[in-house]
């Protein structure tokens, strides 16, 4: 069989395969080292620079059968230190050791696909981010700068990247690695099991309530003592015509007043009652208050003592209430920042979508919500174990973190604001055949369980605080089937109705003993004008009572 090369047409020269076979294979064979040295331009503009001719290794891919020698030169790889994804060690000889869920996954893609590779830090110790029009700092930088110098830049940024639309423009992305969101991190309620409840007689009424007790008892002592000084129909008003002596007239003066009050109010009873309507109707108006407050207290501290007598969680109050975001944004007495400029940051100040998201959105423009925003994850961990402080960031990142001693921390509601998270590669400096051979090498470990291997190892089997964590659901568990709570002190909300009942019986008495003074004065058995100092008036004898 002979073919005909076309433009040999019209000089009727012919070339015969099967008579010239030699010449024929040396032909092939320059064909072939031709195309093979050639550059080649992919249809995105990205050119495949690999030297394929000098190597005998070659790799079957989906692109057919290719050459290997990219692999088989060192990569230069930068990251950055994000523990627990990387940990980058440096010791006083000058090495420098990078550890952590990252280095593993280079670590065995480098195994599967048999290439060498150095890390090195970024050295702005940055994401990526674009400064001004076509420069980016950071990991992504370091990609960009491959992509016009062989000596400079990464072949590889290997760390947790988050894959975005304005990233995805100037760099490559492998397969991502993860998905994952943001979480809430706040201080853990305090745990103490089995350890005796601390009982105070003072715990039935808050410090509130004791301070309205205490206040009554010194106003109705007083007026009593005022009633006995100026009311006529009293022991002091009496002694004054003659109608009482003077052991009776001190009854009621200043310290005999407290002592009614104070006997009545631990329910001692009392040696002597007062003698006008108007002191009468303000003691029986305080024996109800102290009956209420009495039976009050008595119930509370049964509830108290029931308590003490429990195995039990003593837990703070303000973090356990803490259900969601949207109870953190609302809530007066907590504030919540994140990493200023970080992915948290970016997604929730013009992406995140909802009420919660708009209110923090106004509340970080303020001068004090600016002041929240923090420049690293180590500065928004202090913050939240002082107290009073939510962090949000990467959930991974915030599970590792809750299970480190001291096991301070917890996180709160549901993950939100999802994203991907995957490895950064110069676009035009990396042959296309690269980019497949590391998406399957990825896909092959997700497939394979070695991606959920390495991140059970550094995220969930690093977590020291499981014990207590199981521990804490369990007694919650128990508490709340059985209904065990700690018991609730009175406030001053659920002591309104005593304190309204003393006000008014104050304000009727005190009126009454206005009415008893004009009477006496009007109506009396004297006038002001002839009024005795310290004899006996000339009246019918009087058997002590009104």
């Amino acid at each position: 069989m002979t073919s005909r090369h076309p433009a040999a047409a019209d000089d009727g020269v012919y070339w015969t395969w099967s008579r010239r076979p030699v010449t024929s294979l040396l032909i092939l064979l320059g064909l072939s080292l031709v195309v093979a040295t050639s550059p080649v331009q992919s249809a995105d503009g990205r050119r495949d620079t690999a030297d394929y001719s000098s190597s005998s290794l070659h790799r079957i891919t989906k692109r057919g059968v290719v050459d290997a020698r990219v692999f088989n030169r060192t990569l230069r790889i930068v990251s950055i230190e994000d523990k627990p994804y990387t940990t980058i060690t440096k010791y006083d000889n000058g090495t420098t050791v990078f550890s952590g869920f990252i280095p593993d996954i280079v670590l065995a893609l480098s195994r599967r696909l048999k290439f060498e590779y150095t890390f090195y830090a970024v050295p702005d110790n940055k994401y990526g981010q674009e400064e001004e029009k076509g420069i980016w700092s950071g990991l992504i930088g370091e990609c960009m700068k491959r992509d016009v110098s062989e000596t400079d830049g990464a072949d590889i940024a290997a760390a947790a990247i988050t894959i975005t639309a304005a990233r995805e423009r100037v760099v490559d992305f492998l397969k991502p690695f993860q998905h994952l969101g943001l979480s809430v991190v706040v201080k853990r309620p305090q745990i103490s099991l089995n350890v005796p409840y601390t009982f105070g007689i003072f715990q039935p009424f808050e410090p509130a309530v004791w301070a309205l007790i205490i206040l009554a008892f010194l106003v109705v002592g007083l007026f009593l003592w005022l009633m006995n000084m100026f009311n006529p129909y009293e022991w002091a008003g009496r002694h004054s015509v003659g109608q009482a002596d003077r052991e009776q007239a001190e009854y009621f003066n200043l310290l005999g007043a407290f002592w009614f009050t104070f006997t009545s109010l631990q329910w001692q009873g009392f040696e002597r009652a007062p003698r006008s309507i108007a002191a009468r109707l303000l003691a029986c108006i305080w024996f109800a208050f102290v009956t209420i407050s009495l039976v009050t207290y008595t119930a509370g501290i049964v509830n108290h003592l029931y308590w003490a007598s429990m195995t039990h969680t003593v837990t703070s109050a303000k973090p356990s209430r803490y259900v969601d975001l949207a109870h953190i944004v609302m809530a007066k007495d907590i504030k919540y920042g994140v990493i200023k400029g970080g992915m948290a940051h970016r997604y929730i100040r013009d992406v995140a979508v909802g009420a919660e998201f708009d209110v923090i959105r106004s509340y970080w423009k303020t001068e004090e919500g600016a002041q929240q925003l923090v420049a690293s994850r180590e500065e928004g961990l202090r913050r939240v174990r002082a107290g009073n402080y939510a962090f949000i960031f990467e959930s991974l990142a915030a599970k590792h973190e809750v299970g480190l001693p001291p096991c301070d921390l917890v996180t709160v509601g549901e993950m939100f604001g999802r994203r991907s998270y995957g490895f950064a590669l110069p676009a035009k400096a990396t042959p296309l055949w690269v980019l497949d051979e590391l998406h399957l090498a990825i896909l092959e470990m997700e497939e394979e369980g070695d991606m959920e291997q390495l991140e059970r190892r550094w995220f969930s089997d690093a977590n020291q605080c499981e014990n207590a964590t199981k521990m804490e659901r369990l007694m919650a568990d128990i508490n709340s089937a059985l209904y065990v709570n700690e018991p609730k002190s009175v406030d001053v909300s659920t002591f309104t109705g005593p304190l309204v009942l003393l006000i008014l019986g104050v304000v009727l008495s005190l009126a009454i003993a206005f009415a008893e003074m004009m009477y006496y004065r009007q109506c009396g058995r004297y006038q002001a004008t002839n009024r005795p100092q310290g004899s006996q008036l000339n009246v019918e004898p009087d058997d002590g009572n009104i």
